[in-house]
């Protein structure tokens, strides 16, 4: 192995493009950072750098309700493209959450200041000219305890097991690829097969939220007096009742499919998960 290797200053560099994407309030730029903080969290825990990776799941954690914001959206988008609301009730409930995201966005900006976001990437940059012998050691023994948190789920787990199975699967996959950038060859497949559950767990829990979410937007709606948005807003909610059913089924069933057959785990046209 190199003295020096690539893998803190890949997250230095990424994290360095997510910060300056979410400060320009591009499209993906809150998605991206996030994506970025928890692959940041996940090397840091697996490396003996905890006060990193408290740091970065706690600023994860900050703009996790601007972020399903964001998802519910290109959701409320492609409802509206289906047709499924009127177009007087649907542009109502895009402005109402327009607003909570530009309202949350000024929030977030106070929460992951630019100062703080620049400490974090220097410090991975020097220790990207640090020597860690047993890093790949390290990383294989996170690997292997992160693949001993995804125990079989069955079709009538809770919702809240299903989540915390897809957050698992998810620190797996990065610490599956934090390995290939360290070297270890072979583990193009395993890493497919992961972001392939990812993807599915991931469209199910976007879709449930969205209609979470609907459902408080409704319950907003009534408190107003608005009939008609809640009249509106019950039979999407009842609507999306049975999509949310079989995104789940589906995911289920990709769980099963794509994880291997060792006895314990692995693992309408909606958007793919943005999460």
């Amino acid at each position: 192995m190199p003295p020096k290797t690539p893998l803190w200053k890949s997250k230095a560099r990424s994290l360095e493009k997510a910060g300056r994407d979410f400060r320009e309030e591009s499209p993906e730029g809150i998605h991206d950072l996030r994506v970025a903080l928890r692959r940041v969290s996940a090397t840091a825990s697996a490396l003996g750098r905890p006060g990193i990776a408290k740091r970065s799941k706690k600023l994860v954690k900050s703009l996790s309700v601007l972020r399903q914001i964001e998802v519910d959206r290109k959701l409320l988008a492609r409802v509206r493209e289906l047709g499924w609301l009127p177009e007087e009730v649907a542009a109502g409930i895009d402005a109402h959450w327009d607003g909570l995201l530009r309202q949350g966005a000024k929030t977030a900006a106070r929460r992951v200041p630019t100062g703080e976001l620049d400490r974090l990437r220097r410090k991975l940059s020097r220790l990207s000219k640090e020597k860690q012998e047993d890093l790949l050691v390290r990383l294989e023994e996170a690997q292997k305890r992160a693949e001993r948190e995804l125990t079989a789920v069955s079709g009538d787990a809770k919702d809240r097991t299903l989540h915390q199975y897809r957050l698992a699967v998810k620190e797996s996959r990065y610490l599956a690829e934090d390995l290939a950038l360290a070297g270890r060859p072979g583990l193009a497949p395993e890493i497919a097969r992961k972001k392939k559950i990812q993807d599915a767990l991931g469209r199910w829990n976007d879709l449930r939220l969205f209609r979470r979410d609907l459902a408080a937007t409704r319950d907003d709606a009534e408190r107003r007096g608005a009939v008609t948005f809640v009249l509106e807003l019950d039979r999407l909610v009842s609507a999306l009742e049975p999509a949310v059913s079989s995104a789940r089924k589906e995911a289920l069933r990709v769980v099963r499919s794509v994880a291997p057959a060792r006895g314990r785990r692995r693992g309408g046209a909606w958007p793919a998960s943005q999460g």
